[in-house]
């Protein structure tokens, strides 16, 4: 046998023959092997087990032959006999600049925002389905995300957090500490492991993934663990590190809430916002185009008011100039955009008269936003709505 594959039980070569030795982790060694009944190429991983844990490990694994899921491993067969083994699909790994990436943890970070979205998105999905039958992960980290050539994710390693738990140290913990929940580390103050724990855990990959940071970390196992358990430690919002990123800040303190209640209650809820996210990033856009079309038809209508020759033509050239800043006015105050908000109100001041104390109260909320470094809500979106139409109504709407 090849000199690599030393490590491959021999009770399992009438079975497989051994191929490639893929690597080791906590407590199990995987290699990639040929079965001989047919020919197919899968995993084989080789857990240590003993007696104390022999009875858990058929039990927890058999919770991984029932899901069936594009984004998670599929487990063929589990057994103790003639050695503890799992078979499994072969996952191939995605090729980078010629070398290749087997799972998440060597995938490089930051990832670039799109495909960060597609890794989370596909993890998320494989949750749901396990989440679906009640089952729970509860040791979700970059070295369980196997990847296929297409760069599909793959969840590995179902219910073995617990076995690494009974069989092993502190330095396995059936968890690994930088990608920990607080319930993992003090369940005595946040209660047990459940789907939530598997949602903080996809919060820390995906921070991971856009920032290419750790929410918690440290120089020393203490430190880590403090940081995660503090319900008054909060980590840098990804903003901090990437001011591009400023969209994610809520949904990161959904994700990684300390306590379990604060966090998103399902996958779905999760997926849901991400979608939000997106169409708000969509209407942004078409926003930003919008506001570009509407100087044009702004600096086309101011000069064809000046060139007005008689009342009637004043009027009309009037009004669309009116009309323009009213939909500009808008158009900033969806995006945000507070500086151009406050001088396209500035601008609307000459076409008003009726209506110039409300226009006032409006500049000076801007001004105070502006002050404060505060956000323009839909409340006053709407009474800027209400003030526009009176606006152009005075001027012959």
């Amino acid at each position: 046998m090849n000199p690599h594959l030393a490590g491959f039980p021999s009770e399992l070569l009438s079975r497989y023959e051994p191929l490639e030795f893929l690597g080791k982790g906590g407590f199990a060694k995987v290699f990639k092997v040929k079965r001989k009944s047919d020919g197919k190429i899968v995993a084989v991983k080789i857990p240590r087990i003993d007696e104390k844990t022999s009875k858990t490990f058929l039990r927890e694994v058999s919770t991984w032959l029932q899901l069936d899921h594009p984004n998670i491993v599929k487990l063929y067969d589990a057994d103790i006999l003639p050695v503890p083994h799992l078979e499994m699909e072969y996952v191939e790994g995605f090729k980078l600049n010629g070398k290749t990436i087997r799972d998440l943890e060597n995938y490089p970070k930051p990832a670039d925002e799109s495909t960060a979205l597609r890794l989370v998105r596909e993890i998320a999905e494989g949750l749901k389905h396990a989440h679906s039958k009640g089952i729970y992960h509860r040791d979700l980290k970059p070295q369980n995300v196997l990847l296929k050539s297409d760069l599909t994710p793959k969840i590995t390693d179902w219910g073995l957090a617990k076995i690494g738990t009974m069989s092993s140290s502190r330095s396995v913990m059936g968890y690994t500490p930088l990608y920990a929940a607080p319930e993992h580390l003090m369940p005595s103050r946040y209660g047990h492991t459940d789907s939530r724990t598997d949602i903080f855990q996809l919060g820390i990959m995906f921070y991971e993934l856009l920032t290419g940071r750790l929410p918690f970390e440290g120089y020393t196992y203490e430190e880590v663990f403090g940081k995660i358990t503090d319900e008054n430690y909060r980590p840098k919002k990804p903003s901090e590190i990437n001011p591009e990123l400023v969209k994610y800040n809520g949904i990161f303190e959904k994700l990684l809430a300390k306590k379990k209640e604060d966090r998103y209650q399902s996958v779905d809820e999760f997926l849901r916002d991400l979608e939000k996210l997106e169409e708000a990033e969509k209407r942004k856009e078409e926003l930003e185009t919008e506001v570009q079309e509407l100087k044009k038809t702004l600096s086309q209508s101011i000069s064809a008011m000046k060139k007005s020759t008689t009342a009637e033509e004043i009027r009309r050239n009037r009004l669309m100039v009116v009309d323009t800043l009213g939909k500009l006015a808008l158009a900033y105050a969806q995006l945000n955009n507070k500086a151009e908000l406050l001088n396209t109100l500035n601008d609307l001041k000459f076409y008003t008269s009726q209506n110039i104390e409300d226009l006032g109260r409006a500049i000076e909320t801007v001004e105070t936003l502006i002050k404060e470094n505060l956000s323009i809500g839909e409340d006053f979106i709407e009474r800027l709505r209400v003030l526009i139409h009176n606006i152009k109504r005075e001027n012959g709407a």
